[in-house]
């Protein structure tokens, strides 16, 4: 199960808050070639501080199981990922890209959640 775990201290309006949500997840699934029934994303607002300022800031958590043939494409794969949430997370904040920051778990399948469809 791919998750994804966001930290932040801008204020979503409730519709905001839910399209961001929904447009998240969906983006994840596409990234991951998983269905939206197996992504989860959390969003919780924090007071924040960084760098002697309480601006807007972003910590996002990335858990996803995938494949890849080398180390080139999965490089390739991070920075289309990074990128693409990144933008993601601009279209909604307009949030200094500087204070956005990202972490990215690959996992095993046997270390990670499973999804069982019905």
């Amino acid at each position: 199960m791919p998750i994804c775990q966001i930290k932040t201290n801008f204020k979503f309006s409730p519709e905001k808050k839910s399209e961001f949500l929904e447009k998240t997840a969906e983006t994840l699934s596409i990234l991951l070639e998983k269905p939206i029934q197996a992504v989860m994303v959390m969003l919780s607002e924090e007071t924040m501080y960084m760098n002697k300022s309480s601006d807007i800031v972003f910590f996002a958590e990335f858990r996803y199981v995938m494949n890849f043939s080398g180390a080139d494409e999965k490089s390739a794969f991070l920075e289309k990922f990074a990128d693409t949430m990144l933008a993601l997370i601009q279209s909604y904040t307009n949030v200094d890209p500087y204070r956005i920051y990202m972490q990215f778990t690959e996992m095993s399948r046997d270390g990670a959640w499973r999804y069982i469809p019905k």
